[in-house]
């Protein structure tokens, strides 16, 4: 019998998407539609690199676009001077409540222009909590093994919404 064997990015990508459709269901519920418009980010890459990050998009209903700059800074597979990100994401906004925010989840897909850990096609995934025009979400940069190498990108920023 063969034995198979789990990787622990794999567990916790499955943990993810089941997390998502388990948010999809509660925000169908939702009457509300998630805030929308202007944003600016800045963050700081975590894991497997140490880079600022800055970001500007735009979010109508529970779609957002949205460009990255990675700023100059050690990777684990080496120094960049920058790398940019581009990336369409699709947000789910459940009415759940989590330390006095509301929550939100990200699955999108991001091009990523010069950054060592990940090809140029990608995943993006995000957790984030909002307090009105105040945001903080953890983010994903990752091809799922489609690229190599996929060592993904990792993060935390902050967002302002205008």
């Amino acid at each position: 019998m063969a034995k198979i064997k789990l990787k622990p990015a794999l567990f916790v990508v499955a943990v993810f998407v089941a997390l998502v459709i388990c948010a999809m269901h509660a925000e169908s519920t939702n009457a509300g539609e998630p805030p929308g418009g202007p944003f600016l980010s800045l963050g700081h890459t975590a894991l497997h690199s140490d880079n600022s990050v800055g970001e500007i998009g735009y979010r109508v209903g529970h779609w957002e676009a949205a460009a990255a700059l990675i700023g100059q800074g050690h990777t684990s597979r080496g120094d960049i001077e920058r790398a940019r990100a581009w990336s369409v994401s699709r947000i789910v906004w459940p009415s759940w409540q989590l330390l006095g925010a509301d929550n939100y989840y990200r699955i999108g897909a991001a091009y990523v222009d010069g950054d060592p850990l990940v090809g140029d096609w990608n995943y993006r995934l995000g957790l984030g909590l909002s307090w009105g025009l105040a945001e903080v979400e953890y983010f994903h940069y990752s091809s799922a093994g489609i690229n190599d190498p996929n060592t993904g990108i990792d993060g935390v920023q902050l967002r302002l919404r205008l």
